[in-house]
């Protein structure tokens, strides 16, 4: 009997692999690209309500770009912890950002000194290519 358990669980061993449910280099995958950023609990007519953010892996990192209302941030890089992608800058003030995953969508959060934290919303910007006839 001892003999069948042993043989039956060197069987199946090889084939086990570990899952994570949700890990960073997923979303690292899903996150490269250009995005149209909104924060949707900040008024229109404010300055930072929308901005472009163009993230790409450069020397095994998480880069971005980050434009908008004024701002022009260039290869700025993300920290990768709990499955989130995490970023502080400072345009006139210290910004906190996190990017995850949850649900297959993705979200993120910048914390601001003097807002709080504030929720962003991704849209991803697809290039279409216009072929003429």
């Amino acid at each position: 009997m001892k003999a069948l358990y042993i043989l039956i669980v060197s069987l199946l061993l090889p084939g086990m692999q570990p899952v994570e449910a949700n890990t960073t280099s997923d979303l690292n995958s899903k996150i490269i690209g250009k995005w149209a950023v909104t924060l949707p609990d900040v008024p229109v007519f404010s300055d930072i309500f929308a901005f472009s953010l163009d993230v790409r892996e450069k020397d095994k990192a998480m880069v971005f770009d980050l434009q908008g209302a004024d701002m022009d941030v260039r290869d700025m890089r993300f920290t990768e912890k709990n499955g989130k992608l995490l970023a502080t800058l400072c345009i006139g003030e210290f910004l906190r950002i996190a990017i995850w995953e949850e649900n297959g969508v993705i979200k993120g959060s910048v914390d601001t000194l003097m807002l709080g934290e504030l929720s962003l919303a991704f849209e991803k910007i697809e290039y279409k290519m216009l072929l003429k006839n």
